[in-house]
């Protein structure tokens, strides 16, 4: 628990955006609409009177003790606050590359033909030392991207950028990047870096406009690979498909395959690509976070404590956490395995109804930890969303699962998912996971990639030029899955 004692300069800023100006950067998923909860301070004196939005989220005795959402609450002249700050600890997936010789830094010889490699997450960023004579991974960085305090999501973030934070976004991102180079013993303004990250990442690293992200046509101001001073920016496909999925396409080998694969992301957007040599169909699909707790009325992102495991037997419930801690939440895989757990033991049927019991308070997971009817709906929407478009994908190619040889599952969530309880709520199809790899961090993989060989750089402009998004958003065809796969029915 932390405190902070301040004064806010008007009486329209919100404790959220004194905290942000003050480098302390709490979790707003919802983009400081009062939505998410997730902002929660406890003001030890001061408190401003409570407005709608926390009388909804907060029972008359928590209101009573102090409790706020920091991005609600005005106070008037001084005051002081207590907080949680665990999301600077979250669990973040760096660099998993068997092939390459891991290196402590010790062991560095001076003067070598040190770069650096960067995949700007939503979430989380993930930095790579690399030493450019033997192709070493050195040293490995990661921390959360401190963009999140505007939202979990990059229509959170372009709206943020729009509203007059585009400056504010840019120099967290920049910050982030710098001191994760820093850390590894290298100068951010000198080292060669390579970053790959998803089109608004992109944008925002550069100070572009997102007028044009969030509204038809949807047109990306650049997204060409370019150089940035000392850092090389990889080139996306389209707004909604960026570098990070090109950096991933190019790591899996899809680009260089004789054989049909098929790539999907499951974190924080549902990016997917499927195809070979020949060509590559990419799409997106508005998921949501669900599945790294966001929108979850217990989650929380992948931090110590988080429940990441869970088996529910008879109604007795039995999980495991983040570095063994007391429980605090529930992180993506702890949701998609409750919910798996909940269909399995009938507590939940196919249609996503909650046993009557359990309909006004929720399951108890843990002390103080519950899922909800609303939080069923919720990994509802992001599982359908996920498997229908990855079903168009597969109709637009022209393939049957037969005609797949491989299915790659990238991003941390993907990295630790259980597949058969994955399969299990039906948000990937059973007949693939025999041929379904776990890749981690792809786009930093493919970065590192770039960074060691121009001539890596050259495959990410020929993935880019053939490959063609398919729009989801007017497909009949993504609109009749949908309503399909928001069932849990068995396959």
């Amino acid at each position: 628990m932390q405190r902070f004692a301040g004064k806010t300069e008007t009486e329209k800023m919100t404790v959220l955006e004194l905290l942000q100006k003050e480098g302390i950067f709490l979790p707003a998923a919802c983009g400081g609409r009062g939505t998410c909860g997730k902002c929660k301070v406890r003001f030890l004196s001061g408190a401003p009177e409570p407005v709608e939005e926390e009388k909804k989220k907060f029972s008359l005795e928590e209101l009573s003790e102090g409790m706020r959402l920091a991005c609600r609450c005005c106070p008037s002249g001084k005051f002081e606050i207590e907080f949680e700050h665990s999301e600077e600890a979250i669990e973040a997936e760096s660099l998993n590359v068997a092939a390459q010789n891991v290196l402590g830094p010790a062991d560095r010889a001076d003067g070598g033909d040190m770069r650096v490699a960067v995949d700007i997450g939503t979430t989380t960023i993930a930095a790579a030392l690399l030493d450019g004579r033997t192709g070493d991974v050195v040293d490995t960085r990661t921390c959360i991207n401190h963009q999140r305090t505007y939202g979990a999501d990059v229509i959170s973030r372009i709206q943020a950028s729009n509203d007059g934070k585009k400056e504010e976004l840019q120099q967290l991102v920049q910050k982030d990047i710098r001191e994760l180079i820093t850390d590894m013993g290298e100068d951010a303004d000198v080292v060669p870096t390579v970053i790959a990250g998803n089109t608004t990442m992109e944008h925002l690293l550069l100070g572009l406009s997102c007028e044009t992200l969030g509204v038809a046509p949807f047109t990306p101001v650049d997204i060409s690979l370019h150089q940035e001073k000392n850092q090389l920016i990889l080139p996306g496909i389209t707004t909604y498909v960026g570098a990070d999925i090109v950096a991933g396409i190019v790591a899996t080998g899809m680009d260089q395959s004789d054989e049909v694969c098929m790539l999907v992301d499951l974190g924080t957007n549902g990016e997917m690509a499927i195809g070979s040599r020949e060509r590559i169909l990419v799409a997106s699909t508005a998921a949501g976070p669900a599945f790294e707790g966001v929108n979850i009325s217990c989650g929380v992102a992948g931090i110590p404590g988080a429940i990441s495991h869970v088996t529910i037997t008879d109604g007795k419930v039995q999980y495991e956490t983040i570095g063994g801690k007391q429980p605090v939440g529930l992180c993506g895989t702890g949701v998609l395995e409750v919910m798996y757990e909940l269909l399995k033991e009938e507590i939940v049927d196919e249609t996503g109804l909650m046993d009557d019991d359990y309909v006004d308070d929720g399951f108890p997971v843990a002390d103080g930890i519950v899922f909800t009817d609303r939080d069923i709906r919720e990994v509802q929407l992001a599982k359908s969303a996920i498997r229908a478009g990855m079903e168009t994908l597969i109709k637009e190619f022209g393939v049957s699962y037969d005609g797949i040889s491989r299915l790659y599952i990238a991003g941390g969530f993907g990295q630790k998912i259980n597949l058969e309880k994955a399969t299990g709520i039906g948000i990937l199809p059973r007949d693939l996971i025999d041929r379904t790899a776990a890749v981690g961090n792809s786009s930093l993989k493919g970065a590192v990639m770039a960074a060691l060989d121009t001539a890596v750089q050259e495959r990410f402009v020929q993935a880019v030029s053939i490959s063609q998004e398919v729009c989801l958003s007017g497909s009949t065809t993504f609109n009749d899955l949908y309503v399909q796969y928001m069932f849990f029915e068995e396959e």
